[in-house]
């Protein structure tokens, strides 16, 4: 993309008390990481607006195939044919008549629609956000005599000022990152990754150039961003009420029905449908809404230790101590297939995003299965662990398979060649747990040490090792737009943390029917990122974000 547009700066002249603080100081390798990681991102949920006036937007919403952009009011003022450019360089028209533009603010809602996934961006608090603090700033800049193509950009700065009143058209935040015009409408992440605030203004003095007898504006290095609570509470009177992601988790409803502790929980890609497998041998299917029991899954003669539904929400699968991996029809619960080959003790079963293949890890094995979903066949077996395959996980891209074991080790797969791509060490005790991020290239891990260590599988770097569980981590899982990661442990909690910077957010007190201390054995996000299954005992528990 390559525009040819002036590189002007916008002057408003307003006053803010400033106050700098002291922040609290982190290693100079965490702070990188948590760059980085704030980078990535940023530039994915980051969208150029091509028009008149070319600006900036950030993604926060998905409803089916629509996603919805905030952005600055002023960069889609009049009726244009304007496009939406996002990360991946792919073009979407923006219909202008679903533009919502918010009263007495210059904040706008605007939409594009596609069947691709894109990531969504988790907004934030933005009267958390205080001098001193370290916020980003991302955009798409307008081309200069320079850099003479449009080039997304991240700045990173401070906050240095918050008005003890708003200003005009409802700025609100004061900081220092370097922004060039074409940012307006970009985001401004705080430490966490959050969207605090919609950048839309640089401060500026005008210069009068006695040569040319021109006057220009001149930036100050002063910007201004509209607090992101500014439209949450005028958002609603516009008719705009869309589904935030968010991290504060409540226990929603409880589930039960088991007659022996539940391993393993699913959700359907709507969320309508749970899955639960048992130490009672049987799989039994659940009305998310309700709670209602719709039918139980009966055919396994041991403990069932894992389960999956297929992208489609035809199929389930399950893998248990009679070493069998069995097949069902998710909406009558009729068996369709049962795969042998394994010695006993199927520990884990994944099926690709496509719903072609299947993945099962085998105990006294110790290797993987690649099966064909739908005909059975087995395609090929992953050799390399040496001792019990305890879980398993395919990327987004259904390219590459992660295995965790009992040999202290987490191998990546390429699941069509079955080449071994990399090999993780760190952990000090087995390993019960593992999960790929939806974007980016980041794994996490559980295991007997009581910890979760997260990596990078590019490069087979350890970037954080979390330290707050008191128990085995028999569980761990990333939620859809990879902002949180939570954690289950034979502890009874289950503890939400902060992807990007590791930081420890929620923890959950998770206790079974009789009031007992539960161990938690899985975990599932909804597609959503709105619900997190667990199981409590022989329970199952549904937690909701919180409005």
């Amino acid at each position: 993309m390559k525009f040819s547009f002036p590189d002007l700066a916008v002057a408003i002249g307003a006053a803010a008390i400033v106050i700098v603080q002291s922040q609290i100081a982190v290693p100079q390798e965490q702070q990188s990481l948590n760059d980085k990681a704030i980078g990535d991102m940023a530039r994915d949920v980051t969208v150029l607006i091509n028009g008149q006036n070319p600006g900036s937007g950030v993604i926060i919403a998905k409803q089916g195939n629509t996603y919805s952009v905030l952005t600055a009011k002023h960069v889609v003022a009049t009726q244009d044919e304007y496009e939406i450019f996002t990360s991946d360089a792919t073009k979407y028209p923006l219909n202008y008549a679903n533009v919502k533009k918010l009263p007495g603010i210059d904040l706008a809602i605007v939409q594009f629609t596609s069947n691709k996934n894109y990531r969504v961006a988790e907004l934030g608090d933005s009267d958390k956000v205080t001098e001193g603090a370290t916020v980003y700033t991302a955009g798409w800049p307008r081309p200069g005599r320079a850099i003479n193509q449009a080039i997304y950009q991240i700045t990173k700065g401070s906050i240095s000022g918050r008005p003890l009143q708003a200003l005009d058209d409802g700025y609100g935040l004061v900081y220092t990152n370097i922004t060039r015009t074409g940012m307006s409408g970009g985001p401004v992440f705080d430490s966490q990754g959050q969207v605090v605030g919609i950048h839309g203004r640089g401060d500026g003095e005008p210069i009068f150039n006695p040569e040319t007898g021109a006057t220009v504006d001149v930036k100050s290095g002063f910007n201004l961003a509209i607090p992101i609570n500014t439209y949450f509470k005028l958002a609603p009177g516009v008719g705009i009420n869309l589904l935030y992601l968010g991290d504060n988790f409540v226990e929603a409803n409880k589930i039960a029905g088991h007659s022996n502790a539940i391993s393993s929980v699913a959700i359907s890609q709507d969320g309508t449908i749970l899955a639960s497998g048992s130490m009672d041998n049987t799989i039994k299917i659940w009305n998310r809404s309700t709670g209602k029991e719709l039918r139980t899954l009966t055919g396994h003669t041991n403990y069932i230790n894992s389960i999956a539904i297929s992208p489609d929400s035809k199929i389930l699968a399950s893998g248990a101590n009679d070493g069998t991996v069995k097949i069902w029809n998710l909406a009558n619960g009729r068996l369709i297939n049962s795969l042998t080959g394994d010695k006993n003790y199927v520990r884990s079963v994944a099926i690709s995003p496509d719903g072609t293949t299947l993945a099962s890890g085998s105990a006294n094995d110790a290797n993987i299965k690649i099966w064909n979903l739908q005909t059975g066949k087995l395609l090929r077996t992953l050799t390399g662990h040496r001792n019990y395959v305890n879980a398993v996980d395919f990327s987004a891209d259904g390219k590459s398979l992660a295995s965790g074991s009992t040999d202290l080790t987490i191998n990546i797969w390429n699941p069509n060649t079955g080449e071994l791509q990399q090999t993780l060490k760190g952990h000090t005790n087995w390993i019960a747990s593992v999960a790929i991020g939806s974007f980016g290239q980041i794994i996490a891990s559980g295991g007997a040490d009581n910890t979760i260590k997260i990596w990078n599988v590019k490069t087979g770097e350890m970037l954080y090792n979390l330290q707050a569980h008191s128990g085995v981590v028999r569980a761990v899982a990333i939620d859809p737009n990879a902002h949180i990661l939570a954690s289950g442990s034979d502890d009874g909690t289950i503890k939400i943390w902060n992807l990007h910077n590791g930081q420890l957010l929620h923890t959950l007190q998770v206790r079974d029917r009789q009031g007992q201390i539960a161990s938690v054995n899985s975990l599932a996000f909804s597609n959503d990122g709105q619900i997190l299954i667990s199981n409590a005992g022989a329970s199952l528990r549904i937690w909701q974000v919180k409005r």
